[in-house]
């Protein structure tokens, strides 16, 4: 991700006790007849509507989002136990809205910050096609309409993160369940109602199919940009939400899960790679001192798309990582359950390593160029191997065993692990396995809690790894759901 010195349009949103929001006051001004009205203009806001992916002073959003996916999973325990704070309020479920408390007002100020903006980039973007677009050359009018695509692809996954925490899974009634104030204008007088979770994901999707055709401009950019293959990834991920429980699966979802994970799979000229032996492992390998380049991930072949921390580190390494000389971080350590899934000779048992400091077993994942709270790793929204185990999944509750197993042995066989695992798998296994293997391969990277919750299964965590008292979160319970913050 490049840094630019530019003008961004920030927004900072309350919400009152009706779950409104109050005020969005912008905290530097774009002006749509000035910055936004050139395509360079464009460009550059476009680049810091990425940059708020990672946060903006006071505001913080790649922190809590993967907070909300690790912390309230069973992949993580934690190293001291105490009383809930800032830090352990959504490992308890405690839900806090308060800002100091936990990380929900965080997280949803820093949300609604990304989507005024985009929609301030938007808005800026239909008056210049409504104007200088005709004057623009052949190359300019491609950069301009993948820039525009760019927004929408951001404004949907920023939507997506927030109704997973926000909202009920998607099988529980969705066109009666709240879901979010869908705001699609930079109008702080405009203060809609509260949708419906079924019109949020029907507002994520129109985003991403006009996403995915508009970046399909001929304009090369690395991962660390958004792309048709990027927006085909979320609708993958959005269609398998949609999926129905195990119960009561959704074939229509299920089947468009599988088509655009097989688009990104098959249809993007070999643009993308699965990782394999010695080049995978060091993927997610320790790199505390840089030896393997870690932090250049822009080009790795695995990622579809990620945010580049290389150039300014991401906070998410202290939830990881103890630094002896600062005397932080490891809040949440790998659960005993995690490691006990780990079979021997699986590679990804190397993406966890002793530090001598703490004596802690810790993930290397964000093990980047520490510095005290800081990981230089890239922040992996999307990569291949997800595809795979969305294809894996949607086909076994499609009861497609054959390919399921297929998928699934893609992933399981690159680990390093024996095919017949997965090829004298029962038929009624099947799903239990893709969901092991999907909790192994995509650990510590912000699926964890959402994987059962979505499924209609509980978050069990055991008594070794709950300060030994076990505990079991039902998917219907309402701890789910975070209430909108109130200040």
């Amino acid at each position: 991700m490049k840094h630019f010195s530019i003008l961004i349009f920030a927004g900072l949103l309350a919400t009152a006790c009706n779950k409104q929001i109050d005020s969005i006051r912008p905290l530097t001004k774009i002006d749509k007849e000035g910055e936004l009205a050139s395509l360079t203009g464009i460009e550059e806001t476009t680049v810091g509507n990425y940059m708020l992916l990672q946060g903006s002073g006071f505001n913080s959003y790649d922190v809590p989002m993967h907070d909300f996916g690790e912390s309230r999973g069973n992949n993580v325990t934690l190293q001291t136990w105490g009383l809930p704070n800032k830090e352990t309020d959504a490992f308890f479920f405690r839900n806090s809205t308060s800002p100091t408390q936990g990380n929900s007002s965080d997280f949803y100020r820093g949300a609604y910050q990304i989507i005024v903006s985009v929609n301030t980039t938007l808005e800026g973007i239909e008056a210049m096609e409504n104007g200088a677009f005709a004057s623009l050359t052949e190359a300019e009018k491609n950069r301009f309409l993948y820039a525009k695509g760019e927004n929408h692809f951001i404004r949907a996954l920023v939507y997506f993160s927030l109704v997973r925490v926000y909202g009920k899974p998607y099988y529980q009634t969705p066109g009666q369940s709240p879901g979010l104030i869908l705001k699609t204008g930079s109008d702080i007088k405009d203060i809609p109602a509260r949708s419906t979770v079924q019109q949020t994901y029907d507002l994520i999707l129109s985003d991403l199919k006009m996403a995915a055709q508009l970046m399909k401009a001929p304009v090369t950019k690395d991962n660390a940009f958004g792309s048709t293959a990027a927006a085909w990834s979320l609708l993958s991920r959005v269609y398998l939400y949609m999926g129905g429980s195990i119960a009561a699966p959704d074939a229509a979802a299920n089947e468009l899960a599988i088509k655009y994970a097989d688009s990104v799979i098959s249809h993007t000229a070999g643009k993308y790679t699965l990782l394999q032996g010695d080049a995978y492992a060091k993927m997610f390998g320790d790199d505390e001192f840089g030896d393997i380049g870690r932090a250049n991930g822009t080009t790795n072949k695995e990622i579809i798309f990620a945010y580049d921390n290389s150039q300014g580190g991401s906070s998410i390494g202290q939830f990881y990582h103890f630094d002896a000389i600062y005397g932080v971080g490891a809040t949440f350590l790998p659960s005993s359950d995690f490691k006990s899934l780990l079979a021997p000779g699986d590679i990804r048992g190397t993406f966890l390593k002793l530090n001598p400091n703490s004596n802690f077993v810790e993930t290397t994942k964000f093990l980047v160029l520490a510095e005290a709270w800081l990981t230089r790793a890239p922040y992996i929204y999307f990569r291949l191997a997800e595809m795979y185990l969305n294809k894996a999944e949607a086909y076994a509750k499609l009861g497609n065993t054959a390919q399921a197993k297929e998928n699934l042995k893609t992933i399981h066989t690159r680990a390093g692990l024996p095919a017949a695992d997965i090829d004298n798998l029962a038929a009624a296994d099947v799903m239990a396995a893709v969901l092991k293997e999907r909790r192994i391969e995509l650990a510590f990277e912000g699926h964890n809690s959402f994987d059962y919750f979505r499924n209609g299964l509980p978050m069990t965590r055991t008594a070794a790894d709950n300060n030994g008292t076990a505990l079991a979160i039902q998917p219907t319970d309402p701890k789910v759901v975070l209430d909108l913050p109130k200040n």
